[in-house]
Parts: C-alpha cells; structure tokens; sequence
C-alpha cells in the first residue's frame, strides 16, 4: 500500500511525533508499503519534502497535490500527539475527505483524549480511578473545594499527553503555580490524589474485526521522583521492565481491565493503556492513549515484542483494521 504518514503538528508534543514517525516509517518500508512522509508544520502548514502540499476539496474523495502532480495514496496513518491530531481532529479531516486512515475515530479519539471524560466513562462500568475533580479556567478550583483530596496532588490540563503541563503538588502553597502552567495548555483541568509508593503499569492494545487482544504489561520505573516529560525523554535513569514483575493473576486482571477500556471507548486499530498498582494490590486506570509513542525504544513496541509480535506484524494489523473499517457499508 501506498501511505500518508502524518507527523509533526501543532501541538506541544510535536518532536515526540516526529520522532515516531521515523520509526514507523521504517517499519513500513520494511514491510513493502511505500511511505509518503507528511510533515505538519507548527503553523499548520502540510509539507513534503519541504515543499507545500495543496489541498482540491472538489471531488467526492479529496485530493493532495505537489504543484501540479497529484499525491496517490491508499491509506492515511497519522502519527500525531496531543491536540490537533489525538483528539478526532485529523481524523474528523480524514472521514470528510473520504481518506481512509488507521487508529480510532473521531468520537473515540476526542473521549479518550479528554482525561475528564474517560474517567467518568471507565469508573461507570466499575473500574476503579483515583479520587480527582476537574475545573475550567473561569472556575478555578477554591482550598476548600479540593478538600476530599489528599496531598501531594497532580494538576493535568485534561487534554494532552506526554506529562505536558503537569505538576505534583505537595502544598497549597504550590497550588497557583501549578494551575497557571496547566491552564496555559488547557482550559479544563483535573486535579488528582497523589498515590505514593505506585507501580507505573503499561499494557498495549490490537483490535482486528472487533476482537482486542492485550500485550503482556510493562513496567515503568521514572528516574526522576515522578515520570514528568524529562523522565520519560531525557534520563537515562528512568526503566521499562518488560514484562512487568506481577502474579499471573494480577497480570490477568489488568490486561483484562485494559481490553474493557479499548472495547467501552470503542477504540480502533491500537492504543496502550496506562495503570497504577499500589503495594496493597488496588489497581487504578490511569488513562488510554489512542495514538501511543512509536518508536523503537517505546514501550508500545517492546510490549509487543515481548509478547512475541515483531513490529512489522504490528504495523500490517493496524493497516488491515483501517481497511477493513474503511470497507465496511
């Protein structure tokens, strides 16, 4: 098949995204698909090879040109982070072009990328979350509203990714600070229990005609006191123990809390999703990540490398589900 891969973008976790793509790309070349690279510029600009893509909105299926010569391609693989790419935007882009494209689709992209309501989602069908609450930038949170919570805190933006905009709170001192930077990315924020002591747990997710299977889980261990952007992209301390060091129980049971979450959500093609296990064995979702890190050294591929998938595999089966969305009536 003949790609789009979409990289770069707006948003604050661009470089990740860029760094991913290099990876899948390879990954595809490996695999026989010819790639064209798409690279989104931070002002929103489509390039190829430095040159401007134009966009003809006048067919029923939309086409991309270079100059005068039109862009063939079958299938659309965005590999992009954070707003404007993870959150049903590109794939919103997608479904009005009439481009097939892998990954989830824009009502699932836009719930799972908004911490707030995956919490509110998953906890009704019985899994458990950390006590948290959420509050927009014209109603900031008071002290005495965020009472029912117990210090240290993490104040998020409810919509990004990579530990962008997030601070642990150990004080109310701390507080403005820390809503100041969050709100800076996000006009609505959460604002959660600080777990201490808690296992980072990861497991990756496949689905192919509506069947998700689960990788085995990994570990995180930050090198840093908690796995802020620097720990997960700028220290060498920080660990991925794959598989993780768990009872088959206990690993059983958050894989399976993991395939629940991909199949409520109505996720598509892949995703990981992310748990905390404290020292008495409770388990707590975390968050789902519908376009995960993708590159060599993430722990989406070494998941699934562990659980006896090569990366080629992985990158045909998520190709196969988008088609097979695409053709379904």
């Amino acid at each position: 098949m003949k790609i789009v891969l979409l990289s770069g973008g707006r948003s604050a976790e661009r470089e990740i995204s860029v760094q991913s793509a290099l990876f899948v790309r390879s990954v595809l070349e490996r695999s026989g698909h010819e790639v064209v690279s798409v690279e989104i510029s931070m002002y929103g600009q489509w390039l190829l090879d430095s040159s401007a893509i134009t966009l003809n909105a006048g067919h029923p299926v939309w086409k991309l040109f270079i100059g005068e010569t039109e862009i063939d391609f079958d299938l659309v693989f965005p590999v992009l982070h954070g707003p404007w790419g993870e959150d049903g935007s590109i794939q919103g882009l997608c479904e009005i072009a009439g481009w097939p494209y892998a990954g989830a689709s824009v009502m699932t992209s836009s719930l799972a990328m908004n911490k707030v309501t995956t919490k509110r989602l998953v906890s009704s069908e019985g899994i458990p979350v950390i006590p948290w609450k959420s509050f927009s930038e014209d109603s900031p949170p008071s002290l005495k509203e965020l009472e029912p919570l117990l210090y240290p805190l993490f104040v998020k933006p409810a919509r990004m990714g990579s530990s962008v905009g997030i601070s642990k709170v150990d004080s109310p001192d701390q507080l403005q600070d820390a809503l100041a930077l969050a709100f800076k990315y996000d006009s609505l924020i959460l604002i959660e229990n600080g777990l201490t002591n808690v296992r980072e747990i990861e497991v990756a997710l496949l689905c192919e005609s509506g069947n998700v299977s689960s990788s085995v889980p990994g570990e995180i261990i930050p090198g840093l006191e908690w796995y802020d952007y620097t720990a997960k992209y700028d220290c060498d301390d920080s660990k991925l123990i794959i598989p993780a060091q768990l009872s088959d129980k206990m690993s059983a049971r958050i894989r399976v809390f993991a395939e629940k979450v991909f199949s409520l959500l109505e996720c598509s093609g892949f995703a990981r999703a992310d748990f905390l296990l404290t020292q008495n064995d409770e388990v707590f979702f975390n968050e789902i990540n519908t376009i995960p890190g993708f590159t060599e050294i993430s722990m989406f591929s070494k998941l699934w490398e562990a659980s006896g998938k090569s990366s080629s595999e992985i990158i045909n089966r998520i190709l196969a589900e988008a088609m097979r969305k695409y053709s379904k009536p």
